[in-house]
């Protein structure tokens, strides 16, 4: 999956997702300010181009915490692990945490929904973002055992002293809430 984003497949991205239910609306890479980001997204975004101005990726040392007001409790803080394939949750947001039903402070993004198929396409695009060294926005659209509508989700590039990438700053909103539909059982035997 991760060669499938390098390459801009996103059609392979967006087959996979629709066999399980889910659809991605949107994937935009080093993302500027839209109308269709919430708030606090758009926020962030111009926080970001602030902070890097014609320097590169922001230090994860010059984000403050109190320049983040705005998008408190949508921001997410993913600290890279292995080469980029995986990320560990520094900080979870309450609003995020509300919403998705559990707080994922400490756990990795390998973990997300027991490592199913949505844990496979993060870790993919986390990856690949860390890679490119690159911001990205997504929206997406769960399958219908989840309890919201969308996800919209903004992951910003930090870099450690070394000048690489060892964070993400992200933030994550939901779209409305619905009533999640039950998941089938397998019943074959």
């Amino acid at each position: 999956m991760a060669a499938w984003l390098m390459a801009d497949k996103i059609s392979r991205i967006e087959t996979y997702l629709r066999a399980h239910g889910a659809r991605l609306e949107t994937l935009q890479w080093s993302p500027t300010v839209t109308e269709m980001m919430s708030k606090p997204i758009r926020f962030l975004v111009e926080y970001w181009h602030s902070l890097k101005a014609d320097r590169g990726i922001p230090k994860a040392s010059d984000i403050s915490p109190f320049d983040l007001k705005p998008a408190l409790g949508h921001v997410v803080l993913i600290d890279m692990l292995d080469d980029g394939w995986d990320g560990r949750f520094r900080l979870y947001g309450t609003k995020v945490a509300e919403t998705y039903g559990r707080d994922m402070t400490g756990r990795c993004v390998s973990d997300i929904d027991g490592g199913n198929y949505m844990s496979v396409f993060f870790r993919a695009l986390y990856r690949v973002a860390w890679l490119r060294q690159e911001a990205f926005f997504s929206l997406h659209y769960p399958p219908p055992h989840v309890s919201v509508e969308s996800w919209q989700r903004l992951a910003l590039p930090l870099c450690g002293p070394d000048g690489k990438v060892s964070r993400f700053l992200a933030c994550n909103t939901a779209g409305r809430w619905r009533a999640p539909v039950q998941k089938m059982a397998n019943t074959s035997a």
